[in-house]
């Protein structure tokens, strides 16, 4: 019985792992997108996890919101930051500073 409760955790754990990597991999994709279509240069090739919080849709429905950071630049010179809102693999809100 307990190595079913461990073979169960480990199982949880990389299913959890997984998920979150598959998030963040479809973060980083829309932030090429997004600087792609803005012009502008994406930094340090990777998007940093900031918040996880839940929050209202406009339906009314609770959901799951992941918020991810990211910086580009015009430049080179000059850094700016950016944030997408995921729910599950998909981007919510897209969001670059003004340059």
């Amino acid at each position: 019985m307990t190595n079913l409760l461990v073979i169960l955790s480990i199982a949880l754990a990389v299913g959890l792992w997984v998920n979150i990597r598959r998030t963040q991999e479809a973060a980083y994709k829309a932030a090429q997108k997004a600087c792609q279509e803005a012009s502008v240069q994406n930094l340090d090739g990777y998007v940093a996890l900031k918040k996880v919080y839940f929050d209202k849709s406009i339906e009314g429905n609770i959901r799951f919101l992941r918020r991810y950071q990211f910086e580009f630049a015009t430049d080179g010179a000059q850094r700016y930051q950016g944030h997408i809102v995921m729910q599950g693999k998909w981007p919510v809100i897209v969001e670059m500073e003004s340059v």
